[in-house]
């Protein structure tokens, strides 16, 4: 498989081409139950001499089109991650989050998985892709392609600019805003029902005052000096997100958790 990839120079067909090989791994294993006990080397070899064809057709046809439309995602690519993200926040509710300081209805602080945030806007962005002209005629593994590629290089980064440039997001009907915090790396957090901590990576977001507007400094200020200055310093011991209210499986939630 991995000398498939030494002919598509493009990252997002180098992606595309991954998951084309993922799922025809899981479809091969549909069909042949019994060989899932197979070695690795092995099982490779039966999927490629079973699905290469395909999966060759696939990506020269798609190598096209990303790259005639490669000029225009890149050019577009952060705008899009930056909508998609206040997208999923405003689509998203409070009840969704762990609460970190506070307490529902109005909540001072909540958190949610940095990979679990970064996944959904990843999904919206295939969205809002398959409604432009300039992608309409990618199939959507391409899309998605494309999308994986957008969140893995420019998420981080447009959270940072959310706070470097104190934009807020409102989050499903309140009328506080929200402000990006802090991404807390291998953070230690309950999943789940689990009974043991583990360490992830977290999205702090502040609660403003209502209808603030964006670029308001002072009352981000505010909000960063309440999180720093004060929750930080006594955050509870038995945080939890149980990812209720968003679509994740238990067993998807854990794998975005880093080892000690």
């Amino acid at each position: 498989m991995g000398a498939i990839s030494v002919l598509f120079g493009n990252p997002a067909v180098k992606i595309l081409e991954e998951r084309l090989w993922a799922t025809a791994r899981k479809r091969y294993l549909v069909e042949h139950p019994y060989d899932k006990n197979e070695a690795t080397k092995a099982l490779q070899q039966k999927v490629e001499a079973a699905y290469k064809d395909a999966v060759l057709a696939t990506l020269h046809e798609e190598d096209q089109k990303i790259r005639a439309a490669w000029a225009e995602f890149k050019n577009v690519m952060t705008e899009e991650l930056t909508t998609a993200l206040t997208t999923v926040l405003h689509m998203s509710s409070l009840e969704w989050y762990a609460i970190e300081a506070g307490q529902l209805p109005t909540p001072k602080v909540i958190a949610v998985p940095y990979e679990l945030l970064k996944r959904i806007t990843a999904e919206l962005v295939v969205q809002h892709l398959r409604k432009k002209i300039d992608f309409e005629s990618l199939n959507e593994a391409a899309l998605e392609a494309l999308a994986s590629y957008a969140v893995d290089e420019k998420f981080r980064d447009v959270l940072n600019e959310a706070r470097r440039n104190h934009q807020l997001f409102r989050i499903g009907s309140g009328e506080v805003r929200f402000a990006v915090l802090q991404v807390i790396k291998r953070d230690a957090y309950f999943l789940g029902e689990d009974q043991h901590h583990s360490l992830i990576d977290m999205v702090l977001l502040g609660s403003t005052s209502a209808n603030t507007s964006n670029g308001n400094t002072r009352a981000q200020a505010a909000a960063f000096h309440k999180w720093f200055d004060e929750y930080l310093k006594t955050r509870r011991n038995d945080r939890r997100f149980t990812g209720d209210g968003w679509d994740v499986e238990s067993e998807e939630l854990r794998s975005w958790a880093v080892r000690p």
